[in-house]
């Protein structure tokens, strides 16, 4: 064999391996393939709405739209509180969990994006309580329940207020004051405005007079230092903010997004 002949032969055999090794690392990542997401959502309505279509809802649309324009995909994880998506998370079952809060804890312990639309806690009590509740020291004389580790107990404790429950679930929550097990429950207004219109309550009602302590916005929480994931979908939020996008998913729930 002559030198030529090696030189081809060699030449053949690095293209075919290097052929085999863009197929194998190909079947991998396939080319233009998006990164998936896996996201935690908190299963209450209007953030997550059940059909038999599958869900929807205000937050699974809000993050679709963000998904959609920084060119990832998602999958939708929900659980019975916000609490235990963050343990899903932690456990690596999660990348991501949506339609959450900042706290002083959570902040210690995550990387969250901008805020999107805003969120407060609302006073609800039976329709034959015509009392005007203004803040929640007017409440103090009432057995109030509220969502187990959230910052709503949290608030309760620190204003002083003894007779508190805490329960999983928002459905939990507003079960306990219609059934007379609680006087009032205090949790996201979004909530329990969005499921008394409903009628899923008839005797409820958000107390009108009452003047929340705790508006926030929404964001979505990543791991702490999370890298390029997270810068992409700050712009995009930025995004969906400034061209309306996101106000238009909170007023198809009949939500007004305040400045």
């Amino acid at each position: 064999m002559t030198v030529f002949e090696k030189s081809e032969n060699t030449l053949k055999f690095l293209r075919i391996t290097l052929a085999f090794a863009a197929t194998v690392l190909a079947a991998i990542n396939p080319a233009g393939a998006q990164q998936v997401l896996r996201v935690g959502l908190q299963g209450a309505e209007p953030g997550v709405v059940r059909s038999n279509n599958g869900i929807g809802g205000l937050q699974v649309e809000v993050v679709e739209a963000i998904a959609k324009d920084a060119g990832f995909k998602v999958t939708f994880t929900i659980t019975e509180n916000t609490r235990r998506a963050f343990v899903l998370m932690d456990e690596g079952k999660l990348d991501v969990v949506a339609g959450t809060t900042v706290t002083a804890e959570t902040q210690a312990n995550y990387s969250f994006t901008v805020g999107y639309g805003t969120t407060a806690e609302a006073l609800v009590v039976p329709k034959t309580d015509q009392k005007q509740y203004l803040t929640i020291a007017d409440a103090k004389a009432l057995t109030i329940v509220t969502l187990r580790a959230s910052t709503y107990a949290s608030y309760l404790k620190q204003n002083g207020i003894i007779n508190y429950k805490e329960v999983e679930t928002t459905t939990d929550a507003l079960t306990a004051v219609s059934a007379g097990q609680a006087e009032a429950s205090l949790f996201s207004g979004v909530i329990s405005g969005y499921v008394l219109k409903q009628g899923l309550f008839p005797n409820l009602q958000v107390v009108a007079s009452y003047q929340p302590a705790l508006a926030r916005p929404y964001a979505i929480a990543f791991p702490k230092n999370t890298g390029e994931i997270l810068t992409k979908t700050n712009a995009s939020i930025q995004k969906l903010n400034d061209d309306g996008t996101i106000k238009q998913i909170f007023a198809k729930y009949g939500l007004t997004i305040k400045k």
